[in-house]
């Protein structure tokens, strides 16, 4: 018995990134983030968050690092000035937004 589920557990990690790639998203555990972050894969959360206020400045509410058609992203949910709390897609390895698409009505730069 421990040599079927040996095997089996052998046969999902080993076909895990393949799977990976062709789903939508993927969530990752903390431990798995802190890995990418170490090897240089992707930014950290804070390093992330230093970058968002120059282009969207507020409190963050909740992140998460998923990959995505094979790039890591960070979802956020910012609360920004007026207590609006917007949604914002990152890309986890350089801390910049899609620039394909316009960054939410109530992002603003922080004021100095």
């Amino acid at each position: 018995m421990t040599r079927a589920l040996f095997i089996i557990l052998l046969a999902l990690v080993t076909f895990m990134p393949h799977f990976a790639k062709g789903s939508a998203l993927v969530e990752l555990e903390h431990n798995q983030a802190k890995h990418l972050v170490t090897t240089g894969k992707i930014l950290s959360l804070d390093v992330t968050l230093s970058k968002t206020k120059h282009f969207c400045y507020g409190k963050l509410i909740d992140a998460h690092l998923y990959l995505d058609k094979g790039n890591w992203r960070y979802d956020l949910q910012i609360k920004v000035q007026r207590g609006q709390i917007i949604g914002l897609s990152l890309d986890a390895s350089t801390g910049q937004p899609d620039p394909s698409k316009p960054l939410p009505s109530g992002c603003r730069a922080i004021e100095n």
